[in-house]
């Protein structure tokens, strides 16, 4: 779509829409809503050749709720840069501005009467095209026009974070015997080894970005753990662990120190099983576009696990 300025003389004045100038709201009789440098009337209009446009409203720049993109063309919503060199978007106004270096006489038009404050220059979007002498306005405020809300990296990080998919460990076991009634089961007073596949314990990363500012996130197994649901606390080793083979010997530890020994059988537990939980330990870390850097909270992963710890005479195997 394209937008046009309509310059308006002297004389039409009195057929501008009610207006305000920023931050000040005018009463009776109806002013024009902005004027130019020269004290022409500017009206900003959609083309023709887009049915159902309107003017965009100007407001007290006070700031509205918080956006998705914080620099967006209304008439498309497509993002676009937040600075123009020393201009700033006004999402508002749809423009961008900067105060004049040499403003115009205090008995210009533009000034609206008012003697604070500070006149504004307002360029509108053209990605790179315009009308000679028909790509801007200037404005009167008492303060600054309110740019774009700031981007916090951090919150961008924590969106790169949500489209992870972090995985739970696999439940890897020995001793892994099954028993006659088919329950699976360990031994007490072995070296139960617990694992979990290499594949859920890698980093993984991530990139968002809003408003002009990207962020990439890293998420770094720390630890794999293992509560035994006999009553005692998490065991945890510093790495995934490694899968029991035959070669290790029956009741070797595990050369990982993935491992716990159950002193008790499960007679006394709910069905005579416990239930272990598994656990994978993340660290998160960020880095920004902006230069700023820094951590989320931990996350951990968990897993569960059912069976039933057995005492034996004779080395039983899976």
């Amino acid at each position: 779509m394209r937008r046009v300025t309509v310059a308006l003389s002297g004389a039409l004045l009195g057929l501008c829409a009610q207006g305000v100038y920023w931050g000040t709201a005018m009463a009776d009789p109806v002013v024009c809503q902005q004027y130019n440098s020269l004290g022409i009337c500017v009206v900003k209009a959609e083309s023709a050749q887009q049915p159902g446009s309107r003017p965009v409203a100007v407001d007290s720049g006070s700031g509205g709720g918080s956006q998705e993109a914080p620099c967006t063309l209304n008439t498309t919503g497509a993002p676009i840069p937040c600075q123009d060199g020393p201009s700033w978007w006004v999402q508002s106004v749809q423009c961008y501005a900067q105060p004049m270096l040499e403003p115009p006489p205090m008995d210009s038009p533009v000034w609206g009467g008012h003697t604070d404050g500070a006149i504004y220059s307002c360029s509108f979007y053209t990605d790179g095209g315009a009308f000679p002498g028909t790509n801007g306005f200037t404005f009167w405020s008492a303060t600054a026009p309110a740019g774009p809300a700031a981007v916090d990296p951090a919150a961008v990080a924590e969106q790169a974070l949500r489209t992870l998919t972090i995985p739970g460990p696999t439940t890897g076991r020995y001793p892994a015997g099954t028993l006659r009634d088919g329950r699976p089961f360990t031994v007490v007073n072995a070296y139960t080894w617990f694992w979990t596949d290499p594949a859920s314990f890698r980093e993984l990363t991530a990139r968002a970005d809003a408003g002009g500012v990207w962020a990439e996130v890293t998420v770094t197994p720390t630890a794999l753990s293992f509560t035994p649901g006999d009553g005692t606390g998490a065991v945890s080793c510093p790495g995934p662990g490694v899968a029991w083979q035959r070669g290790d010997g029956v009741w070797a530890p595990s050369p990982t120190g993935c491992q716990y020994r159950y002193p008790h059988s499960s007679i006394h537990q709910p069905n005579e099983q416990v239930t272990a939980t598994y656990g994978i330990s993340w660290s998160v870390a960020w880095t920004s576009s902006t230069g700023a850097s820094g951590t989320l909270p931990d996350l951990t992963t968990t897993s569960n696990a059912t069976f039933a710890v057995a005492e034996v005479q004779a080395v039983v195997t899976g």
